[in-house]
C-alpha cells in the first residue's frame, strides 16, 4: 500500500520534534537493548522472561522509528512535505499523531507476539522453562525487529484478516 506520492502538512517545527523524537528512540533503544544483551553474556541469569520483553519492546521501537525517521526525510528530499498547517486542523494533527504514535502500535504488537508465542508455550507444555532462555531472547528482538520496521503492513494485514473475517461470518 505505498503513498509515495502524498504530502504532508506539518509545521517545521513539529518536523524537527519528530527527528528528535526519533533519533532519542533509535539510540535509547539500541543503548538498552545492547546492555540488556551484555548482561544476559556476563551474568548467569535465572529469569529470562523480562527480559524478552524488554529486548522485544527496544528493538520494535528502535526499528520503526528507523522506519519512520526515513519515511519522514524521504518525504522532505521528495518536497511532500509541506510546512504548514492543512486549512484543516484535523489533517495537520492527524499527520502529527501518525508519525508520533508508530513506535508505540510497533511495541504494542511485539508485546502481543510475545505473549503469544510464550502462553502457547506454556499452554502446551504446562510451563515455560523448555523455551525462554537466551536464545528466546534473541529471537523476540529479531522478529520485533521486523515487525517495528514492517508496523505499516502489519497493521494492514490485520485489516484485511479482520475485514475478511467479519465479512465470512454474514
Amino acid at each position: 500500500m505505498g503513498n509515495n506520492g502524498l504530502k504532508y502538512h506539518i509545521p517545521m517545527g513539529w518536523v524537527i520534534f519528530l527527528f528528535f523524537y526519533y533519533t532519542l528512540l533509535i539510540v535509547g533503544g539500541i543503548a538498552f537493548m545492547l546492555y540488556i544483551i551484555l548482561l544476559i553474556n556476563e551474568q548467569s541469569v535465572q529469569n529470562y522472561t523480562c527480559y524478552t520483553f524488554y529486548v522485544s519492546m527496544l528493538s520494535s521501537v528502535s526499528f520503526a522509528s528507523i522506519y519512520y525517521s526515513k519515511k519522514l526525510y524521504k518525504a522532505c528530499i521528495d518536497e511532500r512535505l509541506l510546512y504548514e498547517e492543512s486549512t484543516n486542523k484535523a489533517v495537520t494533527l492527524g499527520i502529527i499523531m501518525y508519525f508520533i504514535l508508530r513506535p508505540i502500535f510497533a511495541v504494542a504488537f511485539s508485546l502481543l507476539f510475545v505473549i503469544c508465542i510464550l502462553g502457547g508455550v506454556f499452554f502446551l507444555m504446562n510451563g515455560l522453562d523448555c523455551l525462554v532462555n537466551d536464545r528466546m531472547v534473541y529471537l523476540s528482538a529479531i522478529i520485533s525487529s521486523a515487525i517495528g520496521y514492517s508496523i505499516g503492513e502489519v497493521l494492514d494485514l490485520f485489516k484485511s484478516i479482520s475485514n475478511r473475517t467479519i465479512n465470512n461470518v454474514h
